[in-house]
């Protein structure tokens, strides 16, 4: 029998947005894997979205489920999972699905980026991200200039 979430978890997703799979953190908030994102709570805050598709990569190592985005600035999101339930797998399955394209390419310097493509849940577009390798400095205008190179030839190679 599958149980329905408590209100909390409920009242999480954005409108419209159906919730897979819940846990709670330390702190007992709610951690909800919906149709399109994943929510972390945060003290005194309204939980932050994080979109699937902005979601470069996300380990579960218990108790800690730690989340690798898309954007520099954004960076990553740790949390420590109290109760897990099934978000991990659920977030896993999600972020994997969202993937289009994904392609390690070689940018100038010997440096490199993992370059992706991801569907945009509730709509037809994608989303295009570059993740730099360590050490690579994602201001450099010569790497950007890589990576849009890289990104248009995927493109044009893929009819993306």
């Amino acid at each position: 029998m599958i149980r329905r979430p408590p209100d909390d978890v409920r009242a999480v997703p954005e409108r419209g947005e159906r919730v897979l799979a819940w846990g709670r953190d330390r702190a007992g908030r709610p951690v909800v894997a919906s149709e399109a994102a994943l929510y972390l709570s945060r003290d005194g805050d309204d939980p932050e979205r994080l979109p699937y598709s902005g979601i470069v990569r996300a380990t579960w190592s218990d108790p800690v489920l730690d989340v690798v985005l898309a954007t520099t600035e954004a960076g990553r999101r740790r949390v420590d999972l109290a109760i897990p339930g099934e978000v991990p797998p659920t977030l896993r399955e999600r972020v994997m699905a969202s993937i289009v394209v994904s392609r390690r390419v070689d940018l100038v310097a010997g440096g490199a980026a993992l370059i992706s493509a991801r569907r945009v849940a509730g709509s037809d577009r994608l989303a295009w991200s570059v993740s730099f390798d360590a050490g690579l400095d994602p201001g450099d205008p010569e790497l950007r200039a890589a990576a849009d190179a890289a990104i248009t030839a995927i493109r044009a190679e893929t009819g993306l």
